[in-house]
């Protein structure tokens, strides 16, 4: 198992390098493109790619932690019941973000509709990946 969880560790750190790569792509293109709208989603894009980047590291570092120390779901002592009021609250906030943002881009028109609403559409996607973290905390915590 150790090994296994080893190989994985070094396949996340492989792909944080690469995407190491690629973000020294993206400032470069963001930087020629400034503050024009372009740039903006450029920019929106480099934030993203920095995260993922993190992710992957965040991921390895885990992988490598996990033998060391025992895995618990929540803090030993944790108030499982507050745990999951809170986390469900945080669900009904991003369905309601993805609501008012899908609200928001059927009222765009003109000429700045397809920046704004390729934004709005990023804002849902992320709302999306949110409230599916937040079910898997939901379920880490009911055990």
């Amino acid at each position: 198992m150790e090994r296994e969880q080893e190989l994985l560790a070094a396949k996340f750190d492989h792909h944080a390098q690469e995407e190491g790569k690629i973000l020294a792509q993206y400032r470069v293109l963001a930087e020629k493109l400034g503050d024009s709208s372009a740039g903006l989603l450029v920019s929106h894009i480099l934030t993203e790619e920095e995260m993922h980047h993190l992710l992957l590291s965040t991921m390895a570092k885990w992988l490598r932690e996990i033998r060391t120390r025992q895995e618990r779901a929540v803090p030993e002592g944790a108030n499982r019941a507050e745990l999951l009021r809170m986390t469900r609250e945080l669900k009904q906030h991003e369905r309601e973000t993805i609501n008012a943002c899908r609200s928001l881009k059927a009222e765009l028109s003109g000429g700045d509709g397809d920046l704004l609403g390729t934004l709005l559409d990023a804002m849902v996607l992320d709302s999306e990946k949110h409230h599916r973290m937040l079910m898997a905390v939901e379920k880490l915590t009911e055990i």
